[in-house]
């Protein structure tokens, strides 16, 4: 059975979302995808497209491996002033060349003039090689200030990204580095730099995220804020944070334009795991994309968060339940209270089981299947004072936004049975 509001492809592995970019009234989604099987392998980018970000269009692959290799993640671009000489207006894929033979990781390009329905592979490829085995991940954005191209990109086996810049996406000079010596985990994947409003302030701070493969806290998911010139990013003196306490929400980048009314730019994650996904049954079809959320920062004293909404347009139709309600639904979004404990229960036939429950300023998400032992697990979520937390429950995964959007837990399962086969219910944890 399907998710009913979250993308996942008709068929295959799907995992890291690449290429977000907004052309022609249409949001384009591609993604790591092996068009060959249910196994992570032969990575392509798949290809799906929305004009509102809820009814999905799924399209031939888009980009496919050749003699550089397999294709890896990356990021796409619309070259208004045809600054890489591929025609105004081009869509330009940045994406990572991986090779077994040599085993060499390189950035390379491609470009589509029909909005992205064909593509051709540049002549000049790869475009930016420094030799190394894991040198991946480009995500491109332009500059408006230094009127250039700026790409953060991770030498994932070193921890640390690196920042270069460009006037034609196609000869590269590295600017600055971002270290994470002192971050936890190993192997850096999917980074990100963005620039996102502070809440209720006219100044704006830039955010740094990047995945940690293995070692780091909760999905592996980390950010810092701090500043960015065009050149460097400075770090803000708070540290890297957990962006998701849940296992499932990696990889995740950003559409950077457009923005809404308040200057928040959207992102979308993958609601998968390296270490488990490829034990999942198979069904035909392998991992599903997390809500679209808008993004912005919060001012704690000297320190900020990241926040995450979900638009209301992107779940429509989706079954609103009243706190209290016992209800049979294959999806809902539940408002709960945040001023006392609770517990939900979600359950089905075969007893796979997450239980969501509130105790004192923890969330804690435990899940159970007797099938799949490697995924009994329990999370929890660090809870600051009153208010409502979101739960997004759809067929295989749970997405819990709390503290006014400042906290996530993500976590994905096989709550697959019958349709409308998944009930809860909401009662007050015993004193």
């Amino acid at each position: 059975m399907r998710p009913h509001y979250h993308y996942a492809a008709a068929a295959n592995w799907l995992s890291d979302p690449n290429g977000l970019v907004h052309w022609n009234d249409e949001w384009h989604l591609f993604y790591q995808y092996n068009p060959d099987g249910e196994h992570w392998g032969n990575m392509s980018w798949g290809h799906a497209v929305s004009r509102d970000l809820h009814e999905w269009e799924e399209l031939p692959p888009a980009l496919t491996g050749d003699a550089l290799g397999m294709i890896f993640s990356g990021s796409a671009v619309i070259d208004h002033a045809n600054s890489a000489g591929f025609g105004a207006g081009a869509m330009v894929a940045i994406y990572t060349s991986a090779s077994d033979d040599p085993q060499r990781q390189a950035q390379s390009l491609a470009w589509s003039n029909d909005h992205g329905r064909s593509w051709h592979k540049y002549a000049g490829n790869p475009v930016l090689n420094i030799g190394l085995a894991d040198f991946r991940d480009p995500n491109v954005f332009w500059h408006e200030p230094s009127a250039r191209w700026i790409m953060v990109v991770a030498l994932s086996a070193l921890n640390s990204a690196a920042i270069y810049a460009s006037s034609d996406l196609k000869a590269w000079e590295q600017l600055s580095d971002i270290s994470g010596g002192d971050a936890p985990g190993e192997i850096w994947e999917c980074p990100l730099l963005i620039e996102l409003p502070v809440e209720g302030e006219a100044a704006t701070r830039w955010l740094f995220k990047v995945d940690v493969l293995r070692g780091a806290p909760g999905s592996g998911a980390l950010y810092r804020t701090g500043t960015f010139d065009g050149t460097q990013f400075r770090a803000d003196p708070q540290g890297w944070l957990a962006l998701d306490g849940g296992t499932d929400f990696y990889a995740a980048i950003a559409w950077h334009e457009p923005r809404d009314e308040a200057g928040r730019p959207l992102w979308i994650g993958w609601l998968g795991n390296h270490a488990y996904q490829g034990h999942l049954p198979l069904q035909g079809w392998r991992g599903a994309m997390s809500l679209p959320r808008r993004l912005s920062l919060r001012r704690f004293g000297q320190s900020f968060r990241l926040r995450q909404e979900v638009p209301e347009t992107v779940v429509s139709g989706v079954t609103l339940a009243d706190l209290g309600q016992a209800t049979v639904l294959a999806a809902a979004r539940i408002e709960l209270p945040g001023d006392r404990d609770f517990k939900l229960r979600i359950a089905d036939a075969e007893d796979r089981i997450l239980q969501v429950e509130r105790r004192a300023s923890l969330l804690l998400v435990t899940r159970r299947d007797p099938a799949l032992p490697y995924l009994d697990t329990v999370q929890q979520l660090e809870l600051h004072g009153p208010g409502s937390i979101e739960v997004w429950l759809d067929v295989g995964s749970l997405e819990l936004l709390a503290n006014q959007g400042c906290a996530a837990l993500s976590v994905q399962d096989r709550l697959t049975g019958a349709e409308f086969a998944l009930d809860y219910w909401i009662a007050e944890t015993p004193a």
